[in-house]
């Protein structure tokens, strides 16, 4: 039996797409209630039954699910619905497997997993390997703005070249935030970009915790091997400490910070080498200067930055 016609957006895809809602009886006498999604083409089912996603916030399921997929105690190679439903059932007991189900297809549909159809079962592959997400970071350039007057600078603006060290193609970047105050991560106003050709970046939450947010950032195209591209992402996350620190991963050629306020404030800098473990104080390279919109801004250049050396800036009020 079916109902009658009508047009949403498909929760595995994102598309809108004609929906077609029917139910079936089982040889149990079981009535079962589904969805369909009819986009360009191509159906994807949602059961309605018992559904226990919504249990979970928007997303929650898929940060969940990558969690566990990319984990150190989950073993790479094919896998079924049933397997993420048994590694689950210990924390999510009541987790469907249906839910299960869309949320893995929704993942293929990004390139996080892989799947493939043998016979009756569809397989699903994880298609993130730890080794296979890094990158060089070869110069930055971080901005934090005192957008509110207030001093504590919310407006982060991160701009960076990254190149491709690696011999396959790399399709994520993976970000880590860290903030001073509890937040959630849809409060940010996250924004990524590549800047080659200005297209947004799709982000996927991997973890969200109040003062830490783990992220991957999905690159339009992909950086093949020895390529580099420039990305920027932007967020608002207070700095009442008045304090930031940055760690380099990687060797860099460059990396400029930079404070863009319109009320005064004094700054302070300090570098730690990671070979020598000393710190220096290096507040006099700090440049003052002005634009039309910011009547004071300070700047710290470092060129050629070694791997975990610590970059720490600290700013109070004249």
């Amino acid at each position: 039996m079916a109902y009658v016609k009508e047009e949403g957006i498909c929760p595995i895809c994102n598309r809108k797409g004609v929906i077609t809602r029917k139910w079936v009886v089982n040889k149990y006498k079981k009535k079962y209630f589904y969805t369909i999604y009819n986009h360009d083409g191509t159906l994807h089912y949602l059961n309605q039954s018992q559904d226990q996603s919504r249990k979970f916030k928007k997303g929650d399921l898929e940060r969940i699910l990558i969690e566990r997929i990319i984990s150190e105690r989950f073993k790479t190679g094919l896998f079924k619905i049933s397997d993420i439903k048994k590694l689950l059932s210990k924390d999510y007991p009541d987790i469907d497997a249906n839910s299960i189900g869309s949320n893995l297809r929704r993942l293929s549909s990004l390139g996080i997993l892989e799947n493939v159809k043998k016979g009756r079962n569809l397989y699903f592959l994880n298609a993130i390997y730890r080794d296979r997400l890094s990158f060089v970071l070869e110069s930055e350039k971080f901005i934090l703005e005192d957008i509110n007057n207030d001093g504590l600078f919310s407006r982060h603006t991160f701009i960076g070249l990254i190149r491709n060290d690696k011999a396959w193609p790399l399709y994520f970047i993976p970000q880590k935030l860290l903030g001073d105050t509890d937040t959630d991560f849809e409060k940010l106003g996250f924004n990524a970009r590549d800047l080659s050709n200005s297209e947004e970046l799709k982000t996927l939450v991997i973890e969200d915790k109040k003062r830490e947010k783990r992220l991957l950032l999905k690159l339009s195209k992909p950086l093949f091997p020895e390529e580099r591209r420039e990305i920027s992402f932007k967020f608002d996350w207070e700095e009442p400490n008045k304090s930031y620190v940055f760690s380099a991963a990687t060797v860099m050629s460059n990396f400029e910070l930079s404070l863009f306020s319109n009320l005064p404030i004094r700054v302070s800098a300090t570098l730690t080498s990671s070979d020598l473990n000393e710190i220096r104080d290096i507040s006099n390279s700090i440049i003052q200067k002005k634009n039309r919109r910011w009547n004071f801004i300070y700047s710290i250049s470092l060129a050629s930055v070694q791997p975990f050396s610590i970059l720490q800036v600290k700013w109070r009020n004249h």
